[in-house]
């Protein structure tokens, strides 16, 4: 739906560096630049971040690695927040997807939190505690949850007192908190989309923000997968540099 405003170079002209307009720019961008996003581009993602979530949440360009696409996001997290053998809890049923993504160069594991149909796949605070658990007794170290928000496959919104709650048991048992939100734009009016960004920031504060992290993308909300436009955002100034070299 919005390859025609991409196509229509006419009202942009400076962002090709094959147009007179934009000709100026060709040096800088043919060679060697920040591996982590050109800071015009990182600054332009955090504004529309936050212009997807309604501006009630703000994110900090110097927070934002790009990567190659969501895919590149998840596989780079999974090698800066845990060893090979360690594991990510994720509620089910989710993106088959990850298991590639996050598990085949990194060598951790995600363990599911089962959730079920009685009550639309919700995940709740038993479900996680059980999984967690049941991960301890396995002798296996528990180093994340990992949700989708929108959900996929489920197409479900995780609400605001879900978020609050994981955001709590993540500071509780400091545990990381990945939410991919490459759906966030592509949402009804209701049920309310919330974000995570938005719940520490209104409802949860206090939490530990050292151990929430953000994926996003360009593949879903403006339909562009073969741009490879993935966003890593990190509360946790030890995960942006690790992610940026």
């Amino acid at each position: 739906l919005s390859l025609d405003l991409i196509e229509n170079e006419q009202d942009h002209p400076e962002a090709s560096i094959c147009t007179p307009e934009g000709v100026s720019q060709f040096k800088r961008i043919a060679n060697f630049q920040d591996y982590h996003g050109l800071p015009e581009f990182r600054k332009a993602m955090a504004q529309f971040m936050g212009q997807v979530r309604g501006g009630k949440a703000t994110f900090d360009p110097d927070r934002v690695v790009m990567s190659g696409g969501a895919t590149g996001a998840q596989e780079t997290l999974a090698f800066c927040l845990a060893n090979p053998g360690e594991a990510f809890l994720v509620p089910t049923p989710y993106y088959p997807a990850f298991d590639r993504d996050c598990c085949w160069r990194s060598g951790i594991k995600l363990l599911p939190i089962e959730c079920h149909s009685f009550n639309d796949f919700r995940l709740t605070k038993e479900a996680l505690v059980s999984a967690y658990d049941g991960a301890r007794r396995q002798g296996i170290s528990v180093k994340g949850i990992l949700i989708t928000n929108p959900s996929n496959p489920l197409g479900t919104i995780t609400d605001r007192d879900t978020l609050a709650m994981l955001a709590t048991f993540a500071t509780e048992h400091r545990v990381h908190l990945v939410c991919d939100e490459i759906y966030a734009g592509s949402v009804f009016a209701t049920p309310e989309y919330v974000s995570i960004a938005e719940v520490i920031e209104r409802d949860v504060p206090w939490c530990n923000r050292d151990l929430i992290h953000v994926v996003y993308s360009l593949s879903k909300d403006i339909g562009l997968p073969g741009f490879r436009v993935g966003i890593i955002y990190s509360y946790n100034d030890a995960v942006v540099a690790a992610a940026r070299r």
